[in-house]
């Protein structure tokens, strides 16, 4: 079985991210319009390279003990939440065969749907009250998340 740490992940991204860059930075069009989707390019892919710097400094700190790293709706969230008891049993009701019964659904406190939904850090603190407490991105993460 082949380990691969997240080192070592996020430098093979950050290479092919650079390779990309290079490789669009080497198009000389003439084309004003290809010229300006160029450059939206490489801004977006050179964003991406600063979040990996980001995210390599976060998890090279040693009081992280666990973080979820993966693509959009690989289930992040629905594990966080079943980890930490982010859950509660709702009772709803459901109709089969024309037939309605009261049944009990687990949900997750955090939404989780289709992907995209927990565009966020999530840190989970010890407390003594249970809260969900948001900050919100700034304008200029919010736009490098678009882009």
């Amino acid at each position: 079985m082949l380990t691969i740490t997240w080192q070592e992940e996020i430098a093979s991204l950050k290479q092919d991210l650079s390779k990309e860059i290079n490789k669009i930075s080497g198009h000389s069009e003439i084309n004003i319009r290809n010229h300006v989707s160029n450059h939206i390019c490489i801004n977006n892919l050179k964003s991406k390279l600063e979040r990996l710097d980001e995210i390599e400094k976060i998890l090279s700190i040693d009081k992280y003990k666990i973080a979820f790293i993966g693509t959009i709706g690989q289930g992040k969230t629905t594990a966080i939440c079943h980890l930490f008891n982010l859950i509660t049993d709702l009772k709803v009701s459901k109709t089969s065969g024309g037939k309605t019964e009261d049944v009990t659904e687990t949900k997750e406190l955090l939404s989780t749907g289709a992907g995209r939904t927990t565009i966020c850090e999530v840190i989970i603190k010890a407390s003594e009250k249970t809260y969900i407490e948001i900050e919100p991105y700034t304008v200029d993460e919010m736009e490098n998340l678009i882009i």
